[in-house]
């Protein structure tokens, strides 16, 4: 599976256009990613969006391990999902919904917060799975929602803020994906208008979207 594949996907889902192909920006080797990787608190992970700000533009690269990759490419889970590749898969979709997510604002000169980033990846992820698994008529024992949301842990090497990002954003994406289960009908174009408008809207806009969901 290559993962241009996946951003197709999402692309389809939320109306958007990007000219990038995420196959051009991704690196396996984890060697290049640490020398890349210019954050306060680097992290050895199976995947991370490295961005370095110029005058005028972005260097972007997306990291994700080999060891993620391969299982995808053996099993498809486009086709094939298991337990074998349900956490790749998921990896991968954060990888691909960081990267697009990213250059599509940045089309529009629009600047992203890391808060953002990985709430729209984590709403990603739900709508993504959701859909394979109907298709393929396959479920999660512990229920869609309550795997990704509650069955989760939080890296023990994040610091004070970075886990409280990563905190509020698994909240934040719950409570919204939780909304969409009881008012729509996957899939249907009003879940979908919902979904492209979500997608729209900056940090400040997604949060007063879902608090005001109840």
């Amino acid at each position: 599976m290559q993962l241009h594949v996946l951003q197709q996907q999402l692309q389809s889902i939320y109306e958007i256009t990007v000219e990038h192909n995420v196959d051009d920006f991704l690196i396996t080797d984890a060697r290049v990613a640490r020398a890349l990787d210019t954050s306060i608190n680097p992290r050895d992970v199976a995947e991370k969006l490295l961005v370095r700000e110029g005058d005028s533009d972005l260097h972007v690269s997306l990291y994700i391990d080999q060891g993620v990759l391969a299982p995808l490419a053996q099993q498809n889970p486009l086709t094939s999902l298991s337990t074998d590749n349900l956490i790749q898969y998921c990896i991968a979709v954060e990888g691909v919904s960081h990267f697009l997510y990213l250059t599509w604002n940045a089309g529009y000169r629009r600047s992203v917060t890391l808060m953002e980033l990985e709430i729209q990846a984590e709403v990603d992820k739900y709508v993504g799975l959701s859909s394979l698994l109907r298709e393929q008529e396959c479920h999660i024992p512990d229920g869609l929602h309550q795997w990704l949301f509650e069955k989760i842990y939080f890296d023990h090497r994040l610091d004070g803020e970075q886990l409280e990002r990563y905190r509020s954003a698994n909240q934040y994406a719950a409570k919204y994906c939780w909304w969409l289960e009881q008012r729509y009908v996957s899939e249907s174009p009003e879940m979908m208008q919902e979904l492209r408008r979500f997608y729209r809207e900056t940090q400040g806009g997604k949060i007063r979207m879902i608090n005001g969901y109840g």
